[in-house]
């Protein structure tokens, strides 16, 4: 059997669907390989395509996602009532695998689709594979099988992934797989995808701070839809955090928080990070811990606090870290993540460490926001807050813009 580039054991991905116990496979060791092993897939493939029963399936490149990586879809409608008449009963399977230009194969699998509710009131049933993929050409090949006879549908079709044009940075999927599982919620992180390549080599040596603003701001709690848009503007404000955490320094380190400036707390922080600690970061702010959420009425009484956002930039400028001498002149970077900054009204840092100019630089990450008016207020009152230290500012709305700032900010790291 050729090589797999990635097995997975863990079945459910986009569709529910039940596992039952079925001889020679017992539901609680189903893996990837022993489905597969369980039908003559590579015989039916060399026989070619097969319909027992209508369906349709598409392929498609879904081109670079936020989390910078390329996407492609593979998607299976099946109607329930012919399926119905398909299964007799028995456990209905649907096999996947991707091969890429170097013969090498990506399999996975969905089980009893019977069981599997329609989304719509016609009774079609969809299944969905979210793919991460390389650059190249794929053959994507589906079987639909009843377990019992061995009865079977069979395609085959092309995937062809295009490069980036202009790509700036080129290297950024050096030691991915060639095709990967999307994982399908950002809120269960226990299967997050593989790292980025980003290291960075500066001439000196680069102290890196992510700062992520989690405030459930005013702004949100006045606008229509207010949780939507707090929810949305937390799950692109963390996977940027998941993004930057990545960047690799040497000679340097990385450190992230994350912010309530509504409490004045660090909710959330890890130094030195080699790997982000993504399943504690995401939990801090998991409803039932109530982070982010503060009453109207507090609000009104403690408005967010500018002040401990200045003191814990101050005090991560002062603070010395292992290895630090007379003389050191250790750079400091600074990544803020927010959106709505538009109430940060203080003029100029107090306090500021004498040549901090020179050995200090802020790069403003700003997430879309929901009114570009707040989105021009926000820079400016984030330029005067942070005054003297120099400000780099990149809207990060869509992946093209994630990306573009990303590179600039690791070529810019890379000459201090």
């Amino acid at each position: 059997m050729l090589p797999l580039l990635n097995r997975h054991t863990s079945l459910p991905l986009i569709v529910a669907f039940l596992i039952v116990a079925v001889t020679p496979l017992r539901g609680e060791d189903v893996s990837v390989e022993k489905v597969f092993a369980t039908v003559p897939f590579d015989q039916w493939v060399e026989q070619g395509r097969v319909t027992a029963v209508p369906w349709k399936v598409t392929v498609e490149s879904r081109g670079l996602s936020r989390d910078q990586r390329l996407g492609a879809l593979i998607h299976v409608e099946l109607a329930r009532r012919e399926l119905i008449k398909f299964s007799q009963g028995t456990r209905v399977m649907l096999l996947l695998q991707v091969s890429d230009e170097g013969a090498r194969n990506f399999r996975d699998c969905r089980l009893n689709l019977q069981d599997v509710k329609p989304r719509f009131e016609k009774g079609k049933i969809d299944v969905s594979w979210g793919l991460f993929v390389l650059p190249g050409d794929y053959e994507v090949t589906l079987v639909l099988v009843n377990a019992l006879n061995g009865k079977h549908n069979l395609r085959r079709l092309q995937l062809h992934v295009n490069r980036l044009k202009n790509d700036p940075l080129p290297e950024s999927w050096t030691g991915l797989p060639a095709v990967e599982s999307i994982h399908p919620e950002l809120k269960t992180p226990d299967s997050p995808p593989q790292r980025l390549h980003l290291p960075v080599t500066p001439r000196r040596v680069v102290r890196m701070e992510v700062l992520v603003d989690v405030t459930e701001s005013d702004l949100f709690l006045s606008s229509r839809g207010a949780r939507w848009h707090y929810k949305s503007y937390l799950k692109k404000a963390m996977l940027l955090l998941k993004l930057l955490s990545q960047i690799s320094l040497e000679p340097g380190s990385l450190s992230v928080a994350m912010l309530d400036l509504h409490r004045r707390q660090v909710i959330f922080k890890q130094e030195d990070v080699k790997e982000l600690d993504w399943p504690r970061a995401w939990s801090v702010l998991a409803p039932e811990t109530n982070a982010g959420t503060i009453d109207a009425r507090e609000l009104a009484k403690h408005p967010e606090g500018p002040i401990f956002f200045q003191d814990e930039l101050l005090h991560r400028l002062t603070l010395p870290h292992a290895g630090q001498a007379d003389g050191d002149d250790t750079v400091h970077v600074f990544l803020i993540i927010g959106s709505h900054m538009d109430y940060y009204s203080l003029h100029g840092l107090p306090h500021l460490p004498p040549g901090s100019e020179e050995r200090c630089v802020v790069y403003f990450l700003q997430v879309d926001l929901l009114n570009e008016a707040y989105a021009k207020v926000a820079v400016e009152n984030m330029r005067k807050m942070l005054a003297p230290l120099p400000l780099r500012v990149f809207q990060v709305g869509n992946a093209e813009s994630i990306r573009l700032a990303l590179a600039k900010i690791l070529e810019e790291v890379g000459k201090m």
